[in-house]
């Protein structure tokens, strides 16, 4: 049995984990493409040597020319990129930075936080031994149960109400002319037509025998309105002698403990709300820098194109492959080392190509893989399946799964699934006098919100069910 926290925290270590790996594998990148750059760099200057010994009458200094242009448009186009892509990395370090710091800070409050839950769980029973023979307890229990009771039948009744102005108000409703002049106020002081219009307003008001109705449908539109009113303030007031009664069981339990145990859980949970929501928005964030840096890492943003056909239009250039073969056919003794530097050069690119699409590879497997951590992470935290009573039957989601999930051989959606299956809710102490069906409980210990239509659990989300949310994709 592992605990909600000790499993988040687990896939947030691994997540973490395999951010610095993703981080490693992106310098590795951008180091194989600034090696390929000067790679090719170096090939312009073997040529621009080789031209030298091969042409005359001022061709070699027109060539070098040439091959100094498009070296200088390639260098300033990296420079360029170089310092976008320093931008965008220093980004992306900064909200990893806070993610990580946050996330910490998240960890430290829920330890917190499930540590003096453990203690508030060990004195329930007491509790409940000193509120069974408390007479204001028991008192004030009574008014909260009327107080209940009053409201639920004040609502059944504002919703049979509702039930039956829907009923007979489809004569009323059906009738336009009837319609025509309800809307316009005819009959109250609202209505304003005079002249003319009045006078043919009230002729269709005879014909229709409007002044009869009028008030028969204004009592029916007015009564489930006044009704439910009328039931929302005895709801407010329920909530109130509810609040009233967890007060008092939160006041024992203070007593017992000799701090306010419910209060710093409380607080607890309501920081840790709040970091939720900001992880929330740094990983949106996160998300939109990994998408401006994706044309970076595989050489498809303009710089590195500029840059690439730059070097590739001197290279490729026809007078280059002349002098190329001419060295080859008949080389002289200062040529043919200049060759074989080329050919060296060629062979350490193409090496360096086949690296750089290996990496590009390893980094696509990468991201994909944390993209997966990132949502089963998000997914634990907003359900809030780290709560207090929140627990898991199967060891394995912090080991062997979760183990093969950041190695990509088992899918997010996977995952959550074993998760959802081996949720269980973990039982409080007490429960038969204090803190009754949950009322004045922290919301992470299952407590009860106070609302209508049931009570008991309401803190943390529903067990058993649920899983992705429609329309996420692994």
């Amino acid at each position: 049995m592992v605990s909600g926290r000790q499993t988040l925290g687990s896939i947030e270590r691994t997540l973490g984990e395999l951010r610095q790996e993703e981080t490693a594998m992106k310098r590795a990148v951008e180091t194989a493409m600034a090696d390929i750059a000067d790679l090719r760099r170096a090939e312009l200057d073997a040529y621009r040597e080789l031209a030298r010994f091969r042409l005359r009458d001022g061709g070699e200094h027109a060539f070098g020319q040439r091959i100094d242009r498009d070296e200088a448009e390639a260098r300033k186009r990296l420079e360029q990129r170089g310092l976008a892509l320093s931008d965008l990395r220093a980004q992306h370090a900064a909200l990893e930075a806070e993610v990580a710091s946050l996330t910490d800070e998240r960890r430290k409050l829920t330890r917190e936080r499930d540590a003096a839950s453990d203690r508030l769980d060990n004195i329930l029973e007491a509790v409940d031994t000193r509120l069974a023979d408390d007479p204001e307890y028991a008192a004030q229990r009574e008014r909260a149960d009327a107080a209940r009771a009053t409201a639920e039948a004040a609502r059944e009744k504002a919703r049979r109400a509702a039930e039956d102005r829907a009923e007979k108000g489809k004569a009323y409703e059906g009738d336009p002319l009837f319609v025509y002049l309800w809307q316009r106020g005819f009959g109250t002081s609202s209505y304003g037509s005079s002249g003319v219009v009045r006078m043919l307003d009230r002729w269709v008001a005879g014909l229709i025998r409007y002044d009869d109705a009028r008030p028969n449908y204004a009592m029916l539109v007015e009564i489930p309105e006044r009704l439910d009113v009328y039931a929302s303030e005895r709801e407010t007031e329920a909530r109130a002698e509810r609040e009233r009664l967890g007060a008092l069981s939160r006041q024992a339990a203070a007593e017992i403990a000799g701090e306010d145990l419910a209060a710093t859980i409380d607080a607890a949970e309501a920081k840790i709300e709040e970091i939720t929501a900001r992880l929330e928005d740094l990983e949106t964030e996160l998300a939109e820098v990994v998408r401006r840096e994706q044309p970076f890492l595989v050489g498809e943003d303009a710089d590195y194109r500029g840059a690439e056909e730059a070097l590739l239009r001197s290279l490729r250039s026809e007078q280059l492959s002349t002098l190329w073969k001419e060295a080859r056919a008949t080389p002289s003794r200062e040529d043919e080392a200049i060759v074989r530097r080329l050919q060296d050069l060629d062979a350490r690119i193409g090496q360096a190509a086949l690296a750089l699409e290996n990496d590009q590879s390893a980094l696509r497997d990468l991201e994909r893989r944390r993209g997966e951590l990132v949502k089963v992470a998000r997914q634990f935290r907003t359900r809030r399946y780290d709560t207090w009573d929140s627990t898991f039957d199967d060891d394995s989601l912090t080991g062997v799964l979760l183990g093969e999930l950041a190695r990509g051989t088992l899918s997010g959606s996977d995952y959550w699934a074993k998760a959802e299956k081996a949720r269980r809710r973990r039982p409080r102490h007490g429960n038969r006098v204090g803190f009754p069906g949950g009322i004045g409980l922290p919301g992470s210990m299952g407590g009860d919100s106070g609302g209508f239509g049931g009570g008991g659990f309401s803190g943390g989300g529903s067990f058993g069910g649920g899983g992705f949310d429609t329309g996420d994709t692994f």
